[in-house]
Formats: structure tokens, C-alpha cells, sequence
């Protein structure tokens, strides 16, 4: 919808059904369900019944169908149906793992729905952008990225970047609607562009689908998986294991024909349930389900992963870049010290609650008399408030400028004061407040003219309001870059030079201030003549300034950082904070937080350095703690490609759209999900639900937990599969009758392989866990250890069944050489005891795999009930199967004694015992 009109923008409004002050609620649901929701349907989800069908198309498993065709059509209907049977089983545990893994991802998208900030009825309300409706009046800031096509209707400075729409990386100006002109391109914003400078208010026109981005996606019918470097591994291994499969089935159907004399049916059966049992054909799939349960509990503990991929990445990290500002800190900023009219003010109270005491603490007047500013009034014993009285005019100034020079708001919402925008803007309306100010009518009254936007390289904002009747400029910002500006200061209601002197001892007082982990800021003012009509009339706003005074604020550290940050440091992983906050501030936060033996970077020095300095100032030995303050978006992502230079595996935390380009180029960019900005969270690979430096190191554990526990469940299964072929092809060489058949062997695969294996990927983390220096992202799986280990446990577990399978063919009087068909019962009977060995063996061997070193005596097996829960039902599994008429006639089993049972039983556990003594010679090297 275009509307070609003029006397923009108040047609514009009444064509939209919308005004200046947004849409009313009885409009929005009309207009709801006209348009549908604000979102990009995506035109290639995997169908249920694709999903269904793909769990039959691996290469063993058309196979197996193709046997269990030729058993029927051979007249072997039952072996056909029991082949039928155990595919179709394997599919829909293959399709329950799948469809889990794509729930666990949708539902982690949700957590991820952006938000917009729209006034309806008059007010500012923070909504979910798919609640988005053409008429929509959107409230836009720097770092915003844009929810819905719209017409610009005022703006401020506004650039936004249109890369995704257009390729152009660089930033588009903005204009808004003319009352004397036609729409321009320039006059509108589309969704998924980024605002990357300045702020406005925009109509939206078009959501959902209706949108340039929308259009764009309706083409798009395909996008590609992402796969992690441990999956393409697997798949890799997983390749290499089948060609050697298809070998030994070739030798397998050769043996049984010309060694065994089978018929080729019986052989090509055989060769078939072999190969299904020795290529961990569900392995890919499997892991995907273990990552995914993985991200769905790091979800829960407040850290949303975006891609499978990343959790590998975490247990791999090795330095953390932080911010400081509600990361480490609660980003709940209280103003505790006004330095104004040369006195020193203590305020009271805590958070964003606007009532609060200021009390004045002055050379003259003693805190002990009691001087006190009670909203914007002196209370007080008698000389000491007429002394006071000549701070007003200078304190009055200093909240007017912390009201006006503000993009935050205060709503009162149930009770309780909440916060619309930063949270040190929201402090400073909290101090205006608590001088007796009402920021929300002051901010009525004395409407913005114009404004300079803040920005990370200036490091101060601007904004002109009409004040009975003169122009002022107010301008906040870090103090030095204040003080260098500013060429008077307010005192004793007029404005005196600003001498050097003076400045020295307001730069010693606000690093004294600094030192208590306050967050300064500092404030001027200025007189105009007129408003400026071009940028470089804009830019003398901030020429020649009068000092009015400084805030101190402070964000307490959370209390979970500390004990968060010692988990790191005790893993091995460096703690960079990177800030832009001033260095020691972010200093004394660190060390409230246990983090000592610091040194302090600042930005300036970095502009001096080139890439061979900071190389070799991060390599230095010993190193561990760094603060780098004052830095710039190119510092950030300087610092990280250095450290990935290194070899460092790096996640960085950032919330502002200056962090974009280093959270896109760390290994893990970590993004705020409370306080952060859409273009963070977009660049972003993780994002925090909390914002709490502890949910980093919290996912970091995670992070190596799964991928131990995938280590745990690769042992078992290739260790498993060794023990199966070793036991079938000593079997076939030695000349002896086949001590397993082709449906004991499916049945085997799928009686051990499948639930002790899923168990093992959810199995807790090892109490060392935190303890060990991080992996090298280098190293693979399937190392020289880590063969020759499940080697040797998966020929101890052959020889073990096949030990026990030629005893009872020797006590049931069978000589070497002499033939047995399968249905005789000297052969069902060692067959039953073999058949049972290999799964209770296996079932042992699955606490074998818990841990490389650990013994599993010393084990709480109790902390994993899934595995315990496994093994009952698969020992009921092979007790059924063994035990009941029904099974015996399917499988070709037969009854054991108690004998043999105990028997079974004790070689089973006796698995437990080579490992136990392979574990002590590896732990006393």
C-alpha cells in the first residue's frame, strides 16, 4: 500500500485509520485479525510425514527391507515380519528424536521473538513485533532493528542500514514525510533494516508477508542445515565404518556359502543384520537430539543458544570478553553523589524508586546538622539551610538537564516504578525526581528541538529545549570529554571561567569517585540564540559549555558473579572486561567481583598501538586479568581477532550495536537478552535471558558436559559393535556354527544400543569438570587413546561372549566340526547364552563409559536415573525375550537354568573389572 497524496504527514495518519498518538485497542484487534500476525512464514518446514519417511531412507535400512522382501516372498514370513517389525521400531525412534529436536529449536526461536516499542492511545508500550498492525506508530532508537515496513513520520538523525534488503552496507539517511512533496524511498523503513544512528517515529503500512522483506522470503524455498564440526566428523567416521561393513558382509555371505555351506537367502539375511549391527547408521541423529536437549536445558538456565553448532564451541572457550554494565553488574543504576555549586551531595536509596533524601555534605555544613533536600525543599537546623541556599539554582539546572537531555521513561505500572529505555538515563530521571522535578511534565512542558545523538567515539549526547522562554542546550557525558569542552562553570547562579586549577581538582574528585566503582557523568549547559538550521550550527552546541556539576552512580556487581567468576578462573579461562565505561570504575568492580593483579588498558593507549603490541602485550605469561576501558567498537573487535590470532577460543558478551562487529566475529558473540539491542542479538550466537555473566560460565560447564557425554555415548556404541563382530566373524573363521543369528543380532542392536545410549548423553557432569583447562577445538574424537580404548574393551566383550558360547556347546557334547542347523537345540541354547551375554555385557559396559578416568565404584550412579531406568528395561527385554514362549518361538531362544543365568550374570560384570584395572594403570602414569 502506497498513498500518493500531499499534506503529509496528517493524511497519512487518517488513510492508516491511525493518529499522532497511535492506534486505539478497539482498532487493534479489528486490524489483527484483517491482517494476521507481524511474521515471515517460512515456506520450507519439514512436513510430519517427510519427517517420518526420511527415517527410511538410510542405506541400511533399504537394505533391510530388501531382505525382509526376498524372506517373504521366499516363504520366511515370519523372519520378514520380525525384520519389518525391528525397522519400523528403529524409524519412529529415529522420528521421535527428530521431531523433539525441531520442537526444542522452535521453541527456543520463541524465546528469541523481538519486540517493538509503539505508542497506542496516547502511551509508549513495549509489545512482541508479530503483534504489529498497519497503523502502528513506532517508537525507534538507535540499535532498533526495524519490525515492520513504515512511513517515517519525525525523525532525529536517523540513519538506518538496509544491507539485507539492498547488499549496501552503508547507511541510509532518513528524511520524514514533507507536507509539500510526494513519499520518497528516502521517507520510508523496512523491516529487518537496522537503525544504526538517531531515533523517530514511524506508521507502519505493511507487516507479516505484505512487507520488501516478506516478499523477498516468499521466494526463498530452501535453506541449509548447519552442521557442527563433531557432526561432520561423524559423518565422516560413519562413511568410513559402512565401506568397511560392505567388506566384511561380502566376506560374511562368501564364508557362509562356501565355508558354511548356507543357502544364499540365509547368508544375505546374515551379512544384512551384521551390517546393521556394526554401522552406527543412528549415530548423526542421535547426536543432534543430545545437542538439542542440551540447548533446551541451557534455556533454562537462562541461555538461549541460537545454532546446535555453538554448544560444542562453548566447552571450548578459553577467554571470555565482558562487558561490565549488567553483565557483571545488576544494570540497575542508583545516583549516589551529586557534585554541583562546589558541595557534595549523598543521595539516598536505592534502584528506581523515586522517593529518596538528598543529603548535603558541604566544608560549612555538617552532615551532623542534619541538612537535608526532601523533595527539592531544604529541611534542616536553622544557619545550614540558609547556607544551602545558594546550591538550588545550580541544583535545579543539573536536573533539568538529567530530565531533558533523556531518552528513558518512568511508568508506574502496578505500584511499582519500571523503566522505558537505559538504565543510567533511568537513574537520572530518578535523581530528578528526588530534587523535586516531575520528569514526565517537565519533559511535556519543554519539548525537544533539536538533538545530538550520543555516540561511542564522542561519548555525549545533546538535546535543545525552549525554557521560559531562551534556548538551552543541555549535554551529558564522560567527564573528561566534558571537562574539554566546557569554558565556565555555574556557580552561585552565574557562570565563571573554568580554570585549569579547577579542573585538575574536578578530575581528582571524580576519580575519587570512580575509585568507589561510581559511574560518572558529567553535565553542562549552554545558551543559544537561535536554533540551528544546518549540522554545523548543530555541531557549535557543543562549543564553549558551562559546567553545571557530575553524578556518581553505581550498578552493585550481581551476587552470583563472584562464585561465577571463580568457576572460570579455576577452568583455565581468562576474564577480559571490555568497557566503555571508565577504567577504574570497571577496576573496582572487578575487584569486588575477585578478580585481582589487574591491569587497566584504556582506548587512548590502544590508538598509539599496532598489532605487534597488543599481540604481544595479551601473550604475556601469567597473564590472566585485563580491563580495558574507554574502548570503541574497532578496540573490541581488534582485541578479539588478536586473541583468535592466538589460538584463543573467544566469547564476548555485548548489548549496543556498537558490539555488533565483535560479537559476529568471536567464536561465541553473546548478546543481552533484557537490555540488549535487536542488532546485538541478531549478530549474536547465544543469548542471555538474564543478562548475568553467571549464565556464561553456567553454559560453558554445559557445553563440556555434552560433549563428554557424546564422547561417552561413541565409546559405548563402537566398543559395542566390536564385541558384536568379533564374537560373529571368530565364529565364521574358526569354522564353528554361527553363535549368533541375523534376528538375534537386529535384536541386540536394538535391546542395548538405543536406550543405554541416549541415557549416557544426559548423563551430569563430572565434579572436575570445572577444573580441567579448556579443549583444544583442534583435537578430534576419534584420537589414538580413544580407539585403542574401545578396542580393548570391545575384544574383551567377543571374547567373553564367545568363551561362553563355546562352553555350553562342549557341555552339551558338541564336537569341533561337526554341523548344527540353527533350529537345533544345541545351538538355540549357546546361541540364548550368547544372546544374553552381549546385551547384559553391554548393559555393563555403559557404566564403563561414564567416565575414562574415574573408577566406577566411586560413581554416584544414582545422579543418572535415565540410565538406570535403561537398563531395567532392557534386562526385562532380554528376560522376555529368553523366557517366554512366544519370544522363543520369534527369536529361537530357549529357557535358562539359574545356573546359567548367574553364570551370564558374573561374565558380564567381569567387563567391569578389565576396565576397572585399565583405569588404575592409567591413573598411577
Amino acid at each position: 500500500m502506497d498513498i500518493f497524496i500531499y499534506g503529509m504527514p496528517k493524511n497519512i495518519y487518517q488513510q492508516l485509520g491511525s493518529s499522532k498518538q497511535g492506534l486505539t485497542h478497539s482498532k487493534i484487534s479489528k486490524l489483527r485479525q484483517q491482517y494476521g500476525p507481524n511474521e515471515i512464514v517460512h515456506q520450507n518446514k519439514t512436513s510430519i510425514f517427510k519427517m517420518l519417511l526420511r527415517q527410511f531412507t538410510d542405506l541400511m535400512v533399504i537394505i533391510l527391507l530388501i531382505a525382509a522382501g526376498i524372506s517373504y516372498f521366499s516363504g520366511e514370513t515370519s523372519d520378514a515380519i520380525e525384520i519389518m517389525a525391528i525397522v519400523l521400531l528403529n524409524g519412529i525412534i529415529g522420528f521421535v528424536q527428530e521431531f523433539k529436536a525441531d520442537k526444542a529449536i522452535a521453541a527456543l526461536q520463541k524465546m528469541l521473538t523481538p519486540h517493538a516499542r509503539v505508542r497506542r492511545n496516547g502511551r509508549e508500550e513495549i509489545i512482541a513485533a508479530k503483534d504489529l498492525v498497519p497503523g502502528d506508530l513506532l517508537v525507534l532508537a538507535e540499535g532498533d532493528a526495524v519490525p515492520a515496513d513504515a512511513y517515517v513520520v519525525s525523525e532525529n538523525e536517523l540513519a538506518v542500514q538496509e544491507a539485507v534488503l539492498t547488499g549496501e552496507s552503508i547507511p541510509v539517511t532518513k528524511d520524514a514525510l514533507s507536507t509539500t512533496s510526494k513519499i520518497k524511498d528516502r521517507q520510508k523503513i523496512y523491516m529487518g533494516t537496522l537503525v544504526t544512528h538517531g531515533q523517530a517515529t514511524a506508521v507502519v503500512f505493511a507487516t507479516g508477508m505484505q512487507t520488501e522483506f516478506g516478499k523477498i522470503a516468499s521466494l526463498t524455498s530452501k535453506t541449509e542445515k548447519e552442521h557442527s564440526p563433531l557432526q561432520k566428523e561423524l559423518k565422516t567416521i560413519g562413511i568410513l565404518v559402512s565401506k568397511i561393513t560392505i567388506v566384511i558382509s561380502l566376506l560374511l555371505i562368501l564364508g557362509g556359502i562356501f565355508l558354511q555351506g548356507k543357502t544364499f537367502l540365509e547368508t544375505i539375511m546374515f551379512a544384512v543384520s551384521v551390517a546393521v549391527a556394526a554401522v552406527p547408521e543412528g549415530l548423526p541423529a542421535t547426536i543432534t537430539i543430545a545437542l538439542a536437549l542440551g540447548v533446551q536445558k541451557l534455556a533454562k538456565q537462562n541461555a538461549i543458544v541460537k545454532k546446535l553448532s555453538s554448544v560444542e564451541t562453548l566447552g571450548s572457550t578459553t577467554v571470555i570478553c565482558s562487558d561490565k554494565t549488567g553483565t557483571l553488574t545488576k544494570n540497575e543504576m542508583t545516583v549516589k553523589e551529586i557534585w554541583t555549586n562546589n558541595y557534595l551531595l549523598a543521595v539516598e536509596g536505592s534502584g528506581y524508586e523515586t522517593e529518596g533524601v538528598i543529603e548535603i555534605v558541604h566544608p560549612i555544613i555538617n552532615k551532623a546538622n542534619g541538612t537535608k533536600l526532601i523533595n527539592g525543599n531544604l529541611v534542616g537546623g536553622g544557619q545550614s539551610v540558609d547556607q544551602a541556599q545558594e546550591l538550588l539554582p545550580a541544583l535545579t539546572l543539573l536536573a533539568q538537564a538529567a530530565a531533558l537531555n533523556n531518552n528513558a521513561r518512568l511508568i508506574l505500572k502496578k505500584g511499582q516504578v519500571q523503566i522505558l529505555g537505559d538504565p543510567t538515563e533511568a537513574a537520572l530521571l530518578v535523581m530528578a525526581e528526588k530534587n523535586g522535578l516531575s520528569t514526565s511534565k517537565i519533559v511535556k512542558e519543554y519539548p525537544r528541538l533539536k538533538e545530538i545523538p550520543f555516540d561511542s567515539d564522542r561519548k555525549m549526547m545533546s538535546t535543545l529545549q525552549k525554557i521560559e522562554g531562551k534556548l538551552i542546550s543541555f549535554t551529558k557525558g564522560s567527564p573528561d570529554q566534558i571537562l574539554a569542552i566546557c569554558k565556565y562553570i555555574y556557580l552561585n547562579g552565574q557562570k565563571v571561567p573554568l580554570t585549569a586549577a579547577l579542573k585538575k581538582k574536578l578530575k581528582d574528585h571524580y576519580e575519587q569517585m570512580a575509585q568507589k566503582a561510581l559511574r560518572v557523568l558529567a553535565f553542562a549547559y549552554k545558551e543559544l540564540e537561535q536554533v540551528p538550521q544546518n549540522k554545523k550550527e548543530l555541531a557549535q552546541m557543543e562549543e564553549g559549555l558551562t559546567l553545571l556539576g557530575l553524578a556518581g552512580m553505581i550498578d552493585p556487581p550481581r551476587e552470583e558473579v563472584a562464585a561465577a567468576c571463580q568457576q572460570a578462573l579455576s577452568a583455565g579461562i581468562k576474564i577480559y572486561i571490555v568497557t566503555g565505561d571508565y577504567g577504574p570504575t570497571a577496576a573496582a568492580i572487578a575487584k569486588q567481583i575477585g578478580l585481582q593483579d589487574l591491569e587497566i588498558v584504556s582506548g587512548a593507549e590502544l590508538d598509539k598501538w599496532d598489532d605487534a603490541k597488543l599481540s604481544k602485550f595479551l601473550k604475556k605469561e601469567g597473564r590472566k586479568n585485563l580491563v580495558f576501558a574507554r574502548v570503541r567498537a574497532e578496540h573490541k573487535r581488534w582485541i578479539v581477532d588478536i586473541l583468535k590470532k592466538h589460538g584463543e577460543i573467544v566469547a564476548v558478551t555485548g548489548d549496543g550495536v556498537n558490539d555488533a562487529p565483535a560479537l559476529k566475529r568471536a567464536d561465541i558473540g553473546i548478546a543481552m537478552g533484557l537490555s540488549g539491542t535487536d542488532v546485538s542479538r541478531e549478530a549474536a550466537n547465544m543469548v542471555l535471558a538474564d543478562d548475568s555473566f553467571a549464565s556464561i560460565v553456567a553454559a560453558v560447564r554445559e557445553g563440556r558436559r555434552i560433549y563428554e557425554n557424546l564422547k561417552k555415548f561413541i565409546f559405548y556404541i563402537f566398543s559395542c559393535n566390536i564385541g558384536e563382530l568379533l564374537t560373529i566373524f571368530a565364529g565364521l573363521l574358526l569354522g564353528m556354527p554361527a553363535p549368533l543369528t541375523a534376528v538375534l543380532i537386529l535384536s541386540i542392536d536394538l535391546g542395548t544400543d538405543v536406550l543405554p545410549a541416549v541415557a549416557l548423553g544426559v548423563d551430569p557432569a563430572e565434579k572436575n569438570i570445572m577444573q580441567k583447562a579448556p579443549r583444544d577445538p583442534q583435537s578430534r574424537i576419534m584420537n589414538k587413546g580413544f580407539i585403542e580404548r574401545f578396542v580393548y574393551l570391545g575384544t574383551i566383550m567377543g571374547l567373553l561372549t564367545l568363551g561362553a558360547y563355546l562352553g555350553s556347546l562342549f557341555l552339551s557334547g558338541w564336537q569341533w566340526g561337526t554341523a548344527l542347523a540353527d533350529d537345533d537345540f544345541i545351538h538355540r541354547h549357546a546361541s540364548t547364552i550368547a544372546f544374553s551375554l552381549l546385551v547384559l555385557i553391554q548393559i555393563v559396559n555403559a557404566y564403563n563409559s561414564r567416565s575414562a578416568e574415574t573408577s566406577c565404584f566411586r560413581m554416584n550412579h544414582l545422579k543418572n536415573p535415565q540410565l538406570l531406568g535403561a537398563s531395567l528395561i532392557s534386562i526385562l527385554m532380554v528376560i522376555v525375550m529368553v523366557e517366554t514362549p512366544f519370544m522363543q518361538r520369534v527369536l529361537h531362544t530357549t529357557h535358562l537354568s539359574g545356573m546359567e543365568w548367574l553364570t551370564v550374570i558374573g561374565l558380564s560384570f567381569s567387563v567391569l573389572i578389565f576396565e576397572e584395572g585399565r583405569k588404575l594403570v592409567a591413573r598411577s602414569k
